[in-house]
């Protein structure tokens, strides 16, 4: 991924500039941990005499650490301390505590993360004066700044292609236009989406995957119907994997909603 900056969004925006940095600029990123992809943790279960049994897996949380030089312009009066000031704006950025990591290619945001200062660490008595922000991030990933449309295609084979490098959840929709019982929504490894119900014309079926939101829902005549009873207990919750994700349907009688997913990304 090619970017030229990081900005930093609290009570105002810092800018660090990567590309084309400037001799003027206020703020110079020297280094920066926690931009890549974060620890997994394996999780393997021993057994008497067959090896280990794998269980899971589990992206740690991120912490981003950025080592920042100050650069003061002393011709306009501007002082280390005026921009020290300026990132103690990122502890205590409003109500909510949080602040704004983006990875920008000049103006263009391509992915983010919410996280909050645990530290602030400085060094004042230097020739080079420079401060240590350190960032725990609550998600293990960044994700795009935006939601992504998309039209999978095919009813009966439909593919979602995921442009983001770690999984996601999606939401989809389907517009029941024959009367159906039943529907299956099932994995290129024949993983399924199931849900037990008679459909009727005009139904319109969401599955929604994203961790936190998951849910089935039926609107029917303006009326929203609660579905999870009706998902099978041999379910699972489809994610998306980076690149293209093919699907197929167990019936064609339907048109496309809205089907669109947040982009997710391990890192730079």
């Amino acid at each position: 991924m090619y970017f030229t900056k990081v900005r930093l969004s609290g009570l105002s925006a810092v800018d660090l500039p990567i590309i084309g940095a400037l001799p003027s600029d206020p703020y110079i990123l020297k280094s920066a941990d926690g931009l890549g992809p974060t620890e997994v943790v394996v999780s393997i279960t021993d057994t008497l005499n067959a090896g280990g049994v794998y269980q899971g897996r589990r992206p740690q949380g991120r912490e981003i650490v950025l080592h920042i030089s100050l650069n003061p312009d002393f011709k306009v009066g501007q002082t280390v301390s005026d921009l020290r000031t300026t990132l103690y704006g990122m502890l205590t950025p409003g109500p909510n505590e949080s602040i704004l990591v983006q990875i920008m290619n000049d103006r263009d945001v391509l992915m983010q993360t919410v996280g909050y200062v645990k530290k602030l660490e400085i060094v004042p008595f230097t020739s080079d004066p420079e401060v240590q922000l350190t960032i725990a991030c609550p998600k293990q990933y960044f994700e795009a700044p935006t939601i992504l449309y998309v039209n999978p295609g095919s009813q009966a084979t439909p593919i979602i292609p995921n442009v983001g490098t770690a999984p996601t959840g999606f939401h989809i929709e389907f517009v029941i236009t024959l009367g159906v019982r039943n529907f299956t929504f099932t994995d290129a490894q024949g993983n399924k989406m199931e849900v037990l119900y008679d459909f009727v014309l005009g139904d319109r079926l969401i599955f929604d995957t994203r961790p936190g939101k998951r849910d089935i829902s039926l609107i029917r005549s303006g009326s929203t119907i609660n579905l999870l009873y009706a998902f099978t207990p041999e379910s699972i919750w489809h994610m998306l994997y980076a690149g293209d994700n093919a699907f197929t349907t167990s019936t064609q009688v339907f048109t496309w909603g809205d089907v669109y997913y947040m982009p997710e990304y391990w890192g730079i």
